[in-house]
């Protein structure tokens, strides 16, 4: 178990004790005040891409992470980047330095439970990935089978504009970007006394009806 201990001031620290061919090697981080679950993304020198791995809040106050093993077998240095997000903004606030010894490969070198950074890592986390959405109004929530997961979206309401049509026996309105008319009313309902149909004319959003004497 590495600890990276932050100080308040501190944006980046160095924490030792990983060696080549090490695995099941976990990270604490400690000093920070973190949402669980939290986003870490583990790159080595190595590599061009960074690997995400979900961190957890654990009882003595720190965030616990597991260490790729992958990039263990790399032998480079490991920078962890932690990284903070929501649905509009992503931030990575603290790094984390990882300097690896390296060694000579062992042979034969049989990871137990190999496949468990990637299958162990998506089994543990499946309780907290949405499979589905919700959406009431303009609220949209992620569910996890029939439970909330995430945080209430709110969208963004879209004005859009309508058109009308007299079509000889109705007034019909639809969005301008859609193909669909809809009925507004049947003129043979709001026929005049005398039985003369009125006008139409729009005022300020509002459809006025103008009967002729």
């Amino acid at each position: 178990m590495i600890r990276a201990v932050f100080k308040e001031w501190e944006d980046y620290v160095k924490a030792y004790g990983l060696t080549q061919w090490d695995y099941g090697q976990e990270l604490r981080l400690y000093g920070l005040h973190l949402p669980d679950p939290i986003e870490i993304h583990f790159a080595s020198k190595y590599q061009d891409i960074a690997l995400i791995q979900i961190g957890h809040g654990i009882e003595d106050g720190g965030t616990s992470v597991e260490i790729p093993d992958d990039l263990l077998e790399d032998g480079g240095d490991i920078v962890a980047y932690v990284y903070v997000c929501d649905e509009m903004h992503g931030e990575t606030v603290k790094t984390v330095d990882l300097p690896v010894k390296r060694r000579q490969r062992p042979e034969p070198f049989n990871r137990p439970n190999g496949n468990r950074d990637t299958i162990g890592q998506i089994l543990k986390e499946l309780e907290n990935k949405a499979d589905d959405l919700s959406l009431q109004e303009d609220v949209l929530q992620l569910m996890s089978g029939d439970k909330p997961t995430g945080t209430k979206v709110r969208l963004p309401i879209r004005e859009r504009e309508i058109e009308m049509r007299n079509t000889g026996t109705a007034i019909e309105w639809r969005y301008t970007d859609s193909n669909d008319w809809n009925s507004l009313i049947i003129l043979e309902d709001i026929r005049g006394p005398a039985g003369e149909t009125p006008e139409f004319e729009i005022r300020d959003g509002h459809l006025y009806a103008i009967y002729q004497k």
